[in-house]
């Protein structure tokens, strides 16, 4: 059955994860406002992750393999009796979508060998835009990710 799953399901599952995350933070938001900075994190790096792999970055599958098994954990803890007992909510169903598509990706790029064929296929066919798209994504995050130090940093230092 697996090998049916290839790049493109790999992409297109990441990009609805990243539409399941984006849905929930705007409900968020608009009924839970002191949940959105970290629904907010979990929408960035599934959109972060969804990018990296249609411009076929190496580090956006192996990061996006690991945090897409660590979101199907996370969103499986609560569920297996560990966080109390949920109810049914829109939280409830978030945290299985999230779980299943979660644990669906990541189990592809780890152990598809048809995304890895048509991985290695694709980056061998990668246009030149691409190349330098994922170039400037790279710089893109090392500035973010250094923009987020320096407010951490300045915060620590101020209290």
């Amino acid at each position: 059955m697996s090998e049916r799953w290839g790049y493109r399901t790999a992409l297109f599952l990441s990009a609805l994860i990243a539409v399941v995350h984006g849905s929930f933070l705007l409900y968020a938001l608009s009924y839970f406002p002191h949940l959105g900075k970290g629904i907010a994190i979990y929408f960035l790096v599934a959109v972060t992750v969804s990018i990296g792999l249609w411009l076929q970055s190496r580090i956006a599958r192996d990061l996006g393999a690991v945090l897409y098994f660590l979101s199907a954990g996370a969103a499986a803890f609560p569920l297996l009796g560990f966080g109390g007992t949920p109810g049914i909510s829109v939280a409830t169903v978030w945290a299985v979508t999230m779980g299943i598509l979660s644990l669906a990706v990541a189990s592809i790029l780890v152990f598809s060998k048809p995304f890895a064929r048509e991985f290695a296929v694709e980056l061998e066919k990668r246009p030149p835009y691409k190349k330098r798209l994922l170039n400037a994504y790279a710089v893109l995050i090392v500035l973010a990710v250094g923009a987020a130090t320096l407010i951490d940093v300045v915060n620590l230092a101020s209290k």
